[in-house]
């Protein structure tokens, strides 16, 4: 039984203030996972879900600040309750800062502290399996090692940097929630989408494949969302967009820009709330993907050379006729929409070290992450661009939009060479890394996912494979998911990438 299930038969406990002795106490690791630590892990849980419910805030608690002496702490970053045991910090960045700090124990002052900027930690999971999470971004660095110092019997008290150091909690909303960052995304939607997403988009496979680990030398999940009716992901984030616009009053015609699988999406949405949708598409895109776009009572218009001029097409009319342009990759509920994937991925609790998805405008990387690191902060996310359209990883990197002027893939769900600056913005904190893969290493991908569960992936779907078989060693001896997010190929790309 997981400790966050466990929280529905354990009450909350008091929560020890700085005058009680037993928070000076360093806490015993735990040695085993037996029925008393699932049941202390339980009660640590339930204590920070109840302080939440009642203050409506609290990221973590450590166990001794409950009387329990063992080194564990309950973490909630927003999607539940998580627990981590005998946690160590195993680096610690050089570059310090300060920030100002609170705690459950010390409930009457805010205290300013001087901590690492970044730090990586080893942990066992509430299964007391090993997990490693490496390199935290400062607001959870920060909360990390608060919690550490009272396993070790410290409280922040003992770490005020500087004069005028303590300050009333009355201070607390300019002090210490000015200085977290929000994020873009919402959790609470993404658990929203799951129940309203058309359940033809929802709840697709996933199954470990034996031959693919076998060759990777890792354990390989595979989720797959091509059992639909467009043949991709896209229609999560498209259907809860539109419902989420309708919701709230907005029944204008939708307009896009797509090289075909987000223009599909969008307008089967578009179809089941009888709204009209209009698609701009390059000249040279897909032409099964046109088709089907059409098929689907899209009005769709061929402009520009690639997707990013179609998009400046697209924005145009959006402009002329007073709407809003629907961006993929910058709508929040078109990303929260594909967040359900790994809302789905996840509900089995299994630990994954690393999940690799395709990188295109950022919807699936950043609605997945932002699932991800809420509930496994430890596993990495990993992002894949085609080494001949690099725009959103050089970016990424930069931490700013650099534009290419042209692309070179057949990979078209993710020949991006203008990126959206809000995506990027959303990456931030939540990818671990952007990979680059080849042409030819997507048609091997293909090939392979083909050849062993004889389904059928477009270059730009078999990106996340791609980069486990290119950068393998990366991966060896991991448990790894990977989306295959798109198999839109037409007869004649069939035979030459499948079949010759």
């Amino acid at each position: 039984m997981s400790a966050e299930a466990s929280t529905l038969y354990v009450s909350a406990r008091p929560i020890l203030t700085d005058t009680d002795a037993r928070l000076r106490r360093a806490a015993e690791p735990v040695a085993a996972l037996d029925d008393a630590v699932v049941h202390d892990a339980a009660a640590l849980a339930a204590t920070l879900s109840a302080f939440r419910r009642r203050h409506g805030y609290g990221r973590a608690i450590a166990a001794p600040q409950i009387g329990i002496a063992r080194r564990m702490l309950a973490l909630d970053l927003g999607a539940g309750p998580i627990v981590l045991v005998n946690p160590e910090i195993t680096w610690r960045s050089d570059e310090t800062f300060e920030l100002w700090d609170d705690c459950f124990s010390v409930p009457d002052r805010l205290v300013r502290v001087r901590r690492h900027r970044s730090i990586s930690l080893d942990y066992r999971d509430a299964q007391f399996r090993r997990r490693r999470w490496e390199r935290l971004p400062s607001d959870l660095a920060e909360l990390l090692q608060h919690e550490i110092d009272h396993l070790d019997g410290v409280l922040m008290t003992d770490r005020a940097a500087g004069p005028d150091s303590i300050r009333p909690m009355s201070e607390r909303a300019r002090l210490v929630d000015a200085q977290r960052p929000a994020h873009r995304l919402s959790l609470d939607r993404i658990v929203e989408a799951s129940h309203r997403i058309d359940p033809a988009f929802v709840q697709s496979p996933q199954f470990v494949s034996a031959p693919l680990s076998q060759a990777l030398n890792c354990t390989l999940m595979l989720k797959v969302e091509t059992v639909n009716p467009i043949r991709s992901f896209k229609g999560r984030g498209a259907d809860y967009f539109v419902a989420r616009r309708v919701d709230a009053g907005d029944r204008r015609a939708l307009i896009c820009a797509s090289a075909g699988n987000f223009g599909q999406a969008l307008a089967c949405a578009g179809s089941k709330y009888d709204i009209p949708v209009v698609v701009f598409a390059a000249r040279n895109a897909n032409a099964l993907k046109i088709e089907r776009m059409r098929a689907l009572g899209a009005d769709v218009r061929l402009e520009g050379a690639d997707f990013d001029a179609a998009k400046d097409a697209a924005r145009l009319l959006a402009r002329a006729v007073g709407t809003d342009l629907v961006e993929d990759g910058l709508a929040p509920a078109i990303s929260e929409g594909a967040g359900t994937i790994a809302l789905e991925l996840l509900a089995r609790d299994d630990a994954y070290d690393a999940v690799v998805v395709p990188l295109g405008n950022g919807a699936l990387i950043n609605g997945m992450a932002r699932w991800i690191k809420a509930v496994s902060p430890a596993t990495r996310v990993v992002g894949v661009v085609a080494s001949g359209a690099t725009a959103m990883a050089e970016s990424w990197r930069a931490g700013r939009s650099i534009e290419r002027a042209r692309t070179d893939t057949i990979a078209d769900g993710i020949a991006v060479r203008v990126p959206v600056r809000e995506a990027l913005a959303d990456m931030q904190g939540l990818v671990d890394d952007v990979l680059a893969v080849d042409d030819d290493v997507l048609i091997d991908a293909m090939r392979r996912v083909h050849a062993h569960h004889g389904l059928v992936i477009e270059p730009a779907g078999a990106a996340g494979l791609a980069a486990l078989i290119a950068h393998a060693p990366l991966f060896a001896q991991q448990r790894v998911a990977t989306v295959l997010a798109g198999g839109n190929l037409t007869a004649p790309q069939v035979r030459c990438w499948l079949v010759g």
